[in-house]
């Protein structure tokens, strides 16, 4: 009996729907921001031996640049992509009002790496991650307004 009833509520649900004014969308979006950097390329850099000249050679041009401490600088190489599928539907609830949702799940991925220089603009270090928790830590502080 417990199956009969769940089946006469699903009825009673798309026949209620039918009768009502609604549009339902589905839609896949897909974009894609930044070539990736090549990660064998990103390999050949050696801390303490390559300049910054060597690096832009190798690597071409940043999509960020930062200043550091000093004249130190860090360049990043990023790329972002984010795909995925969205749903949403609206139903007139009274003659000229409508109720509506959207749900969506994209996933973004914003993931590189970034090159650290020093005041001399010789290599220090090479990170990769989420330019979101490489970005923080590196960047020069606000200056201190002065008295």
């Amino acid at each position: 009996m417990g199956d009969a009833v769940v089946r006469l509520a699903r009825v009673t649900l798309l026949a209620a729907l039918a009768t009502t004014s609604s549009c339902v969308t589905a839609e896949y979006q897909r974009e894609i921001v930044f070539s990736p950097v090549s990660k064998e390329g990103v390999a050949r850099l050696v801390p303490g031996e390559h300049d910054l000249g060597h690096c832009l050679e190798l690597l071409g041009a940043p999509n960020f640049v930062w200043e550091r401490r000093g004249d130190a600088i860090a360049l990043a190489y990023a790329s972002y992509r984010d795909a995925g599928w969205s749903v949403g539907a609206s139903v007139q609830v009274v003659r000229g009002m409508s109720a509506s949702f959207d749900y969506g799940e994209l996933a973004g991925r914003s993931k590189g790496f970034v090159l650290l220089f020093d005041e001399h603009w010789r290599l220090e270090a090479v990170r990769s991650g989420y330019l979101r928790d490489l970005r923080g830590p590196i960047e020069r502080p606000t200056p201190q307004a002065m008295e």
